[in-house]
């Protein structure tokens, strides 16, 4: 029999709903539906003796909902919750143009999951969890990590198979630049280089598609730019699915996702971006090598990395924790 899901999480959050501009989350939260016998949904303060479950998702992204459980922490169910952005610092205040908001900073986040008693940590980003979120774990915080990077839905990309020749031959520049904290610095900088098409982000000029047809603009490039300092954001795997050519700027989790140089996609620097742009640019349209390479990065997220893989991924490391438990539960019955 197919285990159950219980889904805590705040019905309210803007990352989760179908006007958000990124919907990758949103993917993933979805999608997590799929494997498991049945799902129930938790928005609001209950007792835990009103969840009937196997697995207890906690998916509230920047531990912003102050949902209250009783006895929580006693719950039989293999317990997750996601962190994204594991720097993240405290803050209240108010999303823009959203609703009001309280932010836990690292160690508050990570206290009220032990409090919780949570079993597994999902992050998208291992750099940043050992950083900021395993020195208050201690020990344990290695096997707490159930990591698995931004990972959007096949479905939002359904042009992802449209060849390089029938795109617009240009290198796509379109990201959040605002910050403040050093995480876009290379990013602004490529996306002023005049190799680039620079085209405003959707919170910055609304008529820039967003959300749901954001995929269909990324199909109709040929070539984009994926470029934090800090983390693979979802744009490291929106842009291979969609069929571009990913012009990368290195991390560590894009090469344990299999991302390789010249491979599936090209990592770019400051002195190397021009070279590498100008040559992409100046190649013919049905050219066979760069399409290899964009049908490399498509296929790699399409196995390995979709928010249908996280799904499954998650539900298959549940099983094997209840097994485990199971099995030594059996031993000291012995």
């Amino acid at each position: 029999m197919k285990l159950k899901l219980a889904l805590i999480y705040d019905n309210e959050c803007p990352k989760l709903l179908p006007t958000a501009y990124s919907q990758t989350y949103r993917d993933m939260f979805l999608a997590l539906h799929a494997p498991f016998e049945q799902t129930s949904h938790y928005v609001k303060d209950c007792s835990a003796k009103d969840i009937d479950a196997d697995v207890i998702v906690i998916f509230d992204i920047h531990s912003s909902h102050h949902i209250e459980i009783e006895g929580l922490a006693k719950h039989p169910a293999v317990k997750y919750t996601y962190f994204n952005d594991p720097h993240q610092q405290e803050f209240t205040g108010r999303y823009i143009k959203g609703p009001e908001v309280h932010k836990l900073g690292a160690e508050q986040r990570t206290h009220r999951a032990i409090d919780r008693g949570v079993n597994f940590i999902i992050c998208p980003y291992q750099e940043g969890y050992y950083e900021h979120i395993a020195p208050h774990i201690g020990p344990d915080a290695d096997d707490m990590l159930f990591w698995f990077p931004p990972a959007p839905s096949h479905k939002r990309f359904p042009l992802r198979l449209l060849p390089l020749e029938r795109r617009r031959h240009k290198i796509l520049g379109n990201g959040i630049l605002h910050g403040g904290n050093g995480a876009y610095d290379f990013r602004e900088w490529a996306y002023s280089q005049p190799e680039t098409f620079y085209m405003k982000h959707a919170m910055e000029r609304p008529a820039v598609p967003k959300g749901i047809e954001y995929g269909k603009l990324l199909c109709s490039f040929a070539a984009s730019l994926a470029l934090c300092d800090w983390y693979v954001v979802p744009k490291y795997q929106e842009i291979p699915l969609s069929g571009c050519v990913t012009f990368a700027q290195y991390q560590m989790d894009y090469r344990d996702m299999g991302f390789r140089d010249c491979q599936n996609c090209f990592f770019v620097t400051k002195e190397n971006y021009r070279d590498r742009a100008l040559a992409f640019l100046n190649s013919r349209e049905d050219d066979v090598y760069y399409q290899k390479v964009a049908t490399e990065g498509r296929k790699l997220i399409e196995t390995k990395w979709t928010a249908e893989c996280f799904a499954e991924a998650l539900y298959q490391h549940a099983c094997n924790q209840i097994q485990r438990i199971n099995t030594l539960t059996q031993g000291v019955e012995l």
